[in-house]
């Protein structure tokens, strides 16, 4: 299986990064003299300061905190398994296929995805989270070491586990992962960095984007909204690539509490834009509260 050091490069230079036994040091380090100190839940921020398209700060404590909660509960366990599927069913055979999430987030979604597509393909997995959010990248860093996905002793270290996924602060418009190295692109819930994808992903490669339903949490959006508007904008075909397959994922979850009603409501978008008698009336609902799960896949393959 391959180390996570070989799809990993400097985001400065752009050259590979090693980690020195000598000495007990705890960082990586690029031939040019650039180095990235191991923080002690394992992660490295490869976010790079003062660059032009670096992206903002990413999930602040808050919503992290709340997507940690909610996702807890299983409730959208159905979105990562078929993702999961839908993967396996598209994706070649492979030795060991390399996965690299942009924008995971917390990673529940990615951990997740890890440890079932290498049940599904039988072969093992090797996964690398990127956010720009410092925050969501060392909590994603704490679970993985926690399921056995990452060694205690930070990337770059020895890991021989048929799934493994390791999470850094990053770029997604520069991530600092080599040209085809990766097998599989993934983009869930995020903004699609299609020409990144097209050049870290290897010949035939696929980028999967994960994008919500027009449906999606529309009982919740019918709570806070006056006017719910229905949209059927799906993800255009990148540029570089061509359509594979498309699937619809529907089905309906049960928040069973007012706290996990609540977190819900603060991991979505609608956080920053429901005024407070929209948020009062969805807080006031019967439980347990009702809401449809509705995602789109969309696979590509790099032409």
């Amino acid at each position: 299986m391959k180390n996570i050091l070989d799809l990993l490069r400097c985001p400065h230079c752009g050259t590979p990064l090693t980690r020195p036994a000598e000495g007990g040091q705890k960082n990586l380090k690029c031939p040019a003299g650039h180095a990235f100190d191991l923080a002690k839940s394992g992660y490295v921020n490869l976010l790079p300061p003062g660059k032009e398209k670096n992206a903002r700060s990413g999930d602040e404590r808050e919503m992290v905190k709340a997507r940690e909660e909610f996702l807890a509960l299983g409730l959208y366990a159905g979105i990562t398994d078929t993702l999961a599927s839908v993967a396996a069913e598209s994706a070649a055979e492979a030795s060991c296929h390399t996965v690299c999430d942009m924008g995971c987030g917390e990673g529940w979604h990615t951990r997740r995805f890890t440890k079932r597509f290498a049940e599904l393909t039988a072969a093992p997995v090797l996964t690398a989270g990127f956010d720009a959010s410092k925050y969501a990248a060392e909590r994603a860093c704490k679970c993985a070491v926690r399921e056995g996905l990452m060694p205690a002793s930070g990337i770059g270290a020895a890991h021989d586990a048929p799934a493994s996924a390791y999470f850094m602060p990053g770029n997604i418009f520069h991530l600092p992962v080599a040209d085809h190295s990766v097998t599989l692109a993934l983009s869930m819930f995020a903004p699609v960095a299609a020409e990144e994808a097209a050049r870290i992903l290897t010949p035939d490669g696929l980028l999967i984007v994960v994008s919500s339903g027009k449906e999606h949490l529309l009982e919740l959006r019918r709570k806070i909204y006056d006017d719910v508007r229905l949209s059927d904008e799906l993800p255009p075909v990148p540029d570089g690539f061509a359509e594979v397959v498309r699937k619809n994922h529907r089905y309906t979850a049960d928040v069973p509490t007012r706290d996990a009603l609540a977190a819900l409501f603060t991991m979505t978008p609608f956080y920053y834009k429901t005024t407070e008698a929209g948020r009062d009336r969805l807080l006031s609902s019967d439980l347990p509260f009702s809401v449809t799960v509705d995602v789109n896949y969309a696979v590509f393959r790099v032409k």
